[in-house]
């Protein structure tokens, strides 16, 4: 039993990664369940016995954008224990993520996120607060250690983290790739972390922020 469940849970995360793929490149209006069966290997009655309708894989790729983002946190509080760098670290995974195909600023924009379904509004609004309670925490703890500036606090400092590459993403989308996304987030973190560094009478001698 337990391996058939297993199996399923494979599959319906198979198909959830196909459909993300497929909304990348068409967006969601434009992609047929036929479509997303084809892309793996699947009749379309076959997709039926994970998914009951379109609305329920939509939901599985919200579920895969929001484990996403937290295993770009947990990867980025892995990779250093200094806040700043890990601050850095997940802005780059960011990036990253979306270059890599996870269609974030289309997911947002789409008729059945954005203007559509009020419960799939809900649940991006959880996946992003969720994020960037992640995310405040990193900026908590760095201001702690006197490393982060006391003002402004956690929520306002982790919503211009997000802006460094939430706007930016979609005119990168806009241009369909021609909009540097990496290049403008690596000038905006530098401003980004030279405003968010405390005065130097205030900065402990010990804040030396990796670099990479």
């Amino acid at each position: 039993m337990r391996a058939s469940k297993a199996r399923t849970e494979i599959r319906q995360e198979q198909i959830a990664r196909a459909a993300m793929k497929l909304l990348a490149v068409r967006g969601w209006q434009r992609v047929g369940l036929a479509d997303i069966a084809r892309q793996v290997g699947l009749v379309p009655s076959g997709l039926y016995r994970h998914f009951g309708s379109k609305d329920e894989v939509l939901d599985a790729v919200l579920d895969l954008v929001g484990q996403s983002f937290q295993a770009n946190v947990q990867s980025a509080r892995q990779s250093t224990s200094h806040p700043i760098a890990q601050l850095r670290e997940a802005l780059r995974r960011h990036v990253d993520l979306i270059a890599s195909g996870v269609p974030v600023p289309r997911i947002i924009l789409s008729k059945d996120v954005f203007t559509g379904s009020r419960r799939h509004r809900k649940r991006v609004h959880a996946i992003y607060r969720a994020y960037l309670d992640e995310i405040g925490a990193m900026i908590r703890e760095g201001q702690r250690q006197k490393l982060i500036r006391s003002q402004p606090g956690p929520e306002t400092l982790s919503l211009m983290w997000l802006g460094l590459v939430q706007s930016p993403a979609i005119l990168w989308l806009l241009g369909q790739g021609s909009f540097d996304l990496g290049e403008h987030c690596h000038r905006a973190w530098t401003l980004f972390e030279q405003m968010i560094q405390p005065d130097k009478s205030s900065r402990p001698k010990t804040s030396v922020i990796p670099k990479q």
